[in-house]
């Protein structure tokens, strides 16, 4: 009896150890994904936009009270880098930009956005350089973008966003946002002012920005149905100031080294300077290149050379030789 008595306690313990490991794999599973989520949220919670902080419109208002209480008559590149800052934009240009119409002011605070997309976020957060002034500063809008999967993304993030949730209305049962306007199209040379016409930007709209990875040279070139008071266009860096050139074959970009544009800085200085702009300032990584209308700068904000643009540079002033890369054949002089 004693030893049947004790073969049962004997299997209760087994099974009951059974059971405990198996609970200690389910608390090891659990405790793994807290840890994963844990890291997300001390590590991709700031390089993804997977969350808004509430307080940006109220901090930015204040950045602007203070610079223009500064009372500076001109300001130039040095003070438009240290003004830079990231919220919505790749880099820092929603600083930089911020900075800038604090100084020259805004007319009718619209911007036109040429491609643009919410690759840097995992629940559709536009990664462009509209969107902070859209929902912080109350901008109006028209961001076009050839993808209908991340024109729907952005759709989506104003249709959910305080600021710009109220902007809709209904025709024949659909509902249709009215600011900003997220256009699925291409632009190119052919329909560049036609779509600008059609989709009501004004003659001189505070800001234009164009990012479309090959074309950008050319379109800006045609362009006439407007002529934005700032323009900010992508450039390659690793030509520095050296070289004025252009690639206009899409499916040599990127090819032999990760570009940061389709033109040269010398190219687009060269080229805006006959459509009256000056450079005034390039974001801290060397992908933008912010551009303001003669009329608009004057008495100011200070012109900025090419050579200057990297000699002044923190980073770039510093690079050895070998950093710097000549064209090759893909690329053509302009």
């Amino acid at each position: 009896m004693k030893l049947l008595r004790l073969s049962r306690i004997i299997k209760k313990i087994r099974e009951l150890a059974i059971l405990i490991e198996r609970q200690s794999k389910q608390i090891e599973i659990q405790g793994e994904k807290l840890r994963e989520i844990n890291d997300d949220m001390q590590g991709n919670h700031h390089y993804k936009r997977n969350s808004l902080p509430s307080d940006d419109a109220a901090i930015q208002k204040n950045l602007i009270v203070s610079w223009r209480l500064s009372k500076e008559e001109v300001i130039g590149y040095k003070e438009l880098l240290d003004s830079g800052f990231r919220v919505f934009s790749q880099n820092d240009e929603d600083g930089i930009l911020l900075r800038i119409f604090s100084h020259i002011d805004t007319t009718n605070k619209y911007v036109v956005e040429i491609g643009s997309n919410c690759s840097g976020s995992d629940i559709g957060v536009p990664e462009n350089m509209s969107t902070n002034l859209i929902v912080n500063h109350g901008w109006n809008a028209s961001i076009f973008e050839i993808d209908e999967t991340e024109c729907s993304k952005m759709t989506h993030f104003y249709a959910r966003h305080l600021s710009t949730k109220h902007f809709h209305c209904k025709k024949n049962g659909i509902n249709s946002y009215y600011s900003p306007k997220v256009i699925s199209d291409e632009i190119n040379v052919e329909n560049i002012n036609l779509k600008m016409n059609e989709a009501c930007v004004p003659s001189e709209a505070d800001l234009m920005v164009i990012d479309i990875d090959g074309g950008d040279f050319s379109i800006i070139n045609e362009l006439t149905a407007v002529q934005p008071r700032v323009l900010v266009v992508e450039f390659e860096k690793r030509f520095r100031d050296r070289f004025s050139v252009i690639q206009t074959n899409k499916s040599d970009f990127g090819v032999n080294w990760a570009q940061s544009g389709a033109a040269s800085l010398l190219a687009w200085e060269t080229m805006l300077e006959e459509k009256n702009y000056i450079l005034c300032a390039v974001c801290s990584a060397g992908f933008n290149a912010l551009f303001i209308r003669k009329d608009v700068a004057a008495g100011k904000i200070r012109p900025l050379k090419s050579v200057d643009a990297f000699d002044l540079h923190p980073v770039f002033s510093s690079l050895s030789e070998d950093f710097w890369v000549e064209p090759d054949g893909t690329w053509e002089n302009v």
